[in-house]
């Protein structure tokens, strides 16, 4: 075998062995691959919770400018569900009304009227009016007749009828002219001949 035989045999083992490495090489990479790659977490999908605001419903009705059903936050007061509705009415009885108490789903918030009292509230009004008309009545009537152009507002008052602001309207009207008579009273505003004639039993002119 000469020289030139001999380095064709040399470099096809030399070939034959760098192939063989290099498939070998390959083959170890494969298998070492699994382990290799490093593990990728996934980011972690937060968890989305849509933060929705709890209420209740709650009925408002009564004496309130927009009774209805609202939705209310959960622990909201009485008071709070007569803001909703838009406040009370001028005749609303708030006295009645718990403001400050705690709601719950279904709950009724109702403000009661006044006139559902009107007639007790009136009898009573009317009844303390009489009263006074006849305490006045009985000390005009054991005390002499008022001279109207020496009167003074504290013994005015004592008439029937005659309160402070109408006493006052009588003095003003006898400071820019006297009584001759007492129908001269008709010129003070709010005296007519109906209230005349329960005065003239306890007044004079002279």
């Amino acid at each position: 075998m000469d020289n030139r035989q001999k380095k064709l045999m040399f470099l096809g083992i030399l070939l034959l062995g760098c192939l063989g490495t290099g498939l070998w090489q390959q083959s170890f990479k494969q298998k070492l691959s699994p382990l290799a790659q490093p593990m990728v977490q996934q980011p972690a999908q937060p968890k989305i919770k849509q933060a929705q605001a709890k209420t209740i419903k709650v009925y408002i009705s009564g004496a309130v400018h927009q009774p209805g059903i609202y939705d209310l936050p959960v622990g909201a007061r009485a008071a709070e569900a007569l803001a909703v509705a838009g406040g009370v009415l001028a005749e609303a009885q708030t006295e009645k009304v718990n403001v400050a108490r705690k709601l719950r789903d279904g709950s009724h918030v109702y403000v009661p009227f006044v006139k559902s009292q009107n007639y007790s509230a009136k009898g009573k009004a009317n009844l303390a009016a009489n009263k006074q008309w006849q305490n006045k009545s009985a000390v005009a009537a054991k005390t002499a007749k008022l001279d109207l152009n020496r009167a003074t507002a504290a013994e005015l008052v004592t008439l029937p009828g005659i309160g402070p602001a109408m006493a006052n309207r009588i003095l003003a009207l006898r400071r820019t002219r006297r009584f001759y008579k007492v129908e001269d009273l008709l010129q003070v505003r709010g005296i007519g001949q109906a209230k005349l004639e329960k005065l003239r039993p306890y007044v004079k002119v002279e």
